[in-house]
């Protein structure tokens, strides 16, 4: 795999944040939106996020090798 440090920072970043949401990713999403929200007071910005248009997304269904 091709690494570079700013890579390996991004790792480290999303593992810590798994492990401090004990693997919850309902959990890592609320944690990652609320540094989100310390950056935007802290440096008087303001990210914009998109619309999805539609219902909930769908989990895949696993597919299964038949013999």
């Amino acid at each position: 795999m091709i690494t570079t440090p700013l890579l390996e920072d991004k790792y480290k970043a999303q593992k810590r944040l798994d492990e401090e949401a004990q693997h919850d990713i309902a959990k890592y999403v609320e944690n990652s939106r609320n540094i989100v929200r310390e950056v935007e007071i802290k440096y008087g910005v303001r990210f914009n996020y998109g619309h999805r248009q539609g219902g909930k997304i769908e989990p895949l269904a696993i597919q299964t090798k038949s013999a």
